[in-house]
């Protein structure tokens, strides 16, 4: 299951005779875009930690090129094989499990969170963030592999906010599960980015992570019982 896009039409087809999914830019994808920088800005600022945007444009393009999946594979960070890109489509290959919300979901397996913040505290030890690290930005290959799409957020940043940003953006993505199956996501991920960087998490994540959590709830009776318990 592919989630429904802010920026982009998403769909399963065929690019020369592989099954993949097309990803077409929405007509005011610019704008959407500025409005997710200019909100990361904003917030940067209200948390007293300003952060440089991200600077758009042709970045992003390059984010999504082969060149940032090489660098990505180097740091044993998957993504999808890239069949074709342009200004307006992109074409990755299909990968067949789905995404990790929708895993994290159904099975409540927490060994995928772990290996979530294993991949998010080497993208960080390379001073790089995704800044947008939803649970459904991972995808499961056919060996339980986590690897991870939507790359076009990629910076170059090592602020607290930035890392912070990254952590909670995850965990807060997940806080509409079951009680249960969040706090052994949470766990589990913190421990694992944590054992991976040696250092401890970076402590604005929290309160980062309460203020998504509202905005990307699919089940505000979850995340409200979460945020009143942790």
């Amino acid at each position: 299951m592919y989630f429904v896009n802010w920026q982009r039409h998403v769909r399963r087809g065929e690019y020369e005779g592989r099954r993949a999914v097309i990803k077409t830019n929405k007509r005011i994808k610019g704008f959407r875009d500025f409005i997710l920088v200019f909100a990361y800005v904003m917030t940067s600022v209200l948390m007293l930690h300003p952060s440089c945007p991200h600077p758009l444009g042709s970045t992003l393009l390059h984010n999504e090129s082969m060149a940032m999946r090489e660098m990505l594979r180097k740091l044993k960070i998957l993504s999808p094989t890239l069949l074709y890109i342009s200004k307006k489509v992109l074409i990755e290959e299909y990968i067949e499990g789905g995404n990790l919300y929708s895993l994290l979901e159904k099975e409540g397996d927490p060994s995928l969170a772990s290996k979530a913040g294993i991949l998010t505290a080497r993208l960080h030890n390379a001073k790089l963030v995704f800044l947008d690290n939803k649970a459904e930005n991972y995808l499961i290959d056919s060996q339980r592999q986590l690897v991870r799409t939507d790359l076009s957020f990629i910076m170059r940043n090592n602020s607290v906010f930035s890392k912070s940003m990254d952590i909670a953006s995850f965990l807060a993505s997940t806080m509409d599960l079951c009680s249960s199956k969040y706090r052994a996501i949470h766990h589990t991920f913190i421990n694992a980015y944590e054992n991976e960087t040696g250092t401890p998490s970076p402590y604005l994540y929290i309160i980062l992570r309460n203020i998504l959590a509202l905005g990307f709830t699919s089940n505000r009776a979850n995340t409200v019982m979460n945020l009143l318990r942790s």
